[in-house]
């Protein structure tokens, strides 16, 4: 079972809060004071129904919406009840569900956590603004960190849109061609009595095969468009795309430069919100960062809990190349991590950018020539029958 608890950290005087697992709320308890933690709150999220019924929710729309107000003027209670009245159903139920907990008391960060649609980020980002009062400047924040990884997705379905439509037509054809024109040819040669070549027997038993089954086999492959939607909603999809991806050592890198991305992007977020550097990774842990940062993250955490120096730390976890161990000292030397980390995502955004264009340009005539092949050789398989039938007639 989850729960949303807040405690401070032992060792320092920060208040740490996220959503861990327990078999109960007094399990929790017993663990973090272990630890040494002082537990504050222990909350469950019933994070399940705040997905259901926020289903479609736009974060960024909703960050957008509520520093616009809160800049008018309006308390965040008057904001978010402005919001529930423009909202969709969708939104409506999260805006009501955010209304209820804060009048019962909870901070907006905590009713934020609850609603179980808000990525962790946003939610750090607002507790550290609960303590500096500059809640409008953490959501502006967190739409520049939203801008920057949509920017990196639009490239990516930007350079497949081409593909697909190369694809998608090359299949019509071919369809077409098999189940319109193919059965023609083979009601010319039902009456033909001369010898066919193998190629015209197998290309007329494959369209009649295709011709009598359409139905089944265009039912399969609708059944299979909604199997791997399923599969996409549920998560499952990205896991084996992903692990797909992974086997090849182009897109592996490539998928390592974005979830670096990422990150820094992150940390700079909840940094500039005055997270410590410690409390900072403690957040992007649950990111769900591809490539095996997660435990990288906590590996780089412990060390710097222990003494370490922030670069060393990032180097012995993988975490950074050279340049990025390098900049990570200058970092320690003047203090300001912030122009650092935005220096890092720049550099890893980049490298992705450049592979997808790469990809793209040798993708496509790849494809066109797949295309070209596979269209152009079913027509010479229609022709062969012509020939068949003149040989005959010798």
């Amino acid at each position: 079972m989850q729960f949303l608890t807040r405690w401070v950290a032992p060792h320092r005087s920060a208040v740490v809060e996220a959503v861990l697992e327990a078999a109960d709320e007094a399990a929790l308890r017993a663990r973090l004071t272990s630890q040494g933690a002082a537990v504050l709150s222990v909350a469950a999220p019933r994070r399940a129904a705040g997905q259901r019924i926020g289903k479609g929710f736009d974060a960024a729309w909703w960050c957008r919406e509520l520093a616009t107000l809160l800049r008018a003027g309006m308390s965040v209670v008057e904001a978010i009840e402005t919001l529930r009245l423009q909202a969709t159903r969708a939104g409506g139920g999260i805006q009501t569900r955010l209304l209820t907990a804060l009048h019962e008391g909870q901070s907006l960060s905590a009713a934020m956590s609850s609603a179980g649609v808000f990525p962790q980020v946003l939610i750090a980002s607002v507790f550290a603004s609960e303590r500096t009062s500059r809640l409008a400047d953490a959501l502006d924040d967190f739409l520049q960190y939203d801008r920057q990884l949509k920017s990196l997705r639009r490239q990516v379905a930007s350079a497949a849109v081409y593909p697909a439509v190369v694809v998608g037509v090359g299949l019509l054809i071919a369809v077409f061609l098999l189940t319109f024109v193919m059965p023609r040819f083979a009601r010319m040669l039902g009456t033909f009595h001369g010898e066919l070549s193998p190629l015209t027997r197998l290309m007329l038993w494959f369209s009649g095969v295709l011709t009598h089954s359409l139905p089944v086999a265009v039912t399969g492959v609708l059944a299979a468009v909604a199997l791997v939607r399923f599969a996409f909603a549920q998560g499952r999809g990205r896991r084996w795309g992903g692990r797909l991806l992974d086997r090849l050592p182009p897109t592996r890198r490539a998928r390592e430069h974005f979830a670096r991305a990422k990150l820094f992007q992150a940390l700079m977020l909840t940094l500039r919100g005055g997270y410590t550097l410690v409390d900072a990774l403690h957040v992007c842990e649950r990111l769900g960062l591809a490539g095996g940062l997660d435990a990288a993250l906590a590996q780089a955490r412990e060390d710097i809990e222990r003494g370490q120096p922030a670069s060393g730390a990032f180097d012995r976890a993988r975490l950074v190349d050279v340049v990025g161990e390098r900049l990570l000292r200058v970092g320690e030397r003047s203090g300001q991590f912030e122009p650092v980390l935005r220096t890092l995502t720049d550099r890893h955004a980049e490298a992705f950018s450049v592979f997808v264009q790469r990809a793209t340009r040798l993708v496509e005539p790849l494809l066109l020539l797949g295309v070209a092949v596979m269209v152009g050789g079913i027509v010479i398989l229609m022709y062969l029958p012509i020939f068949d039938i003149a040989n005959g007639l010798k």
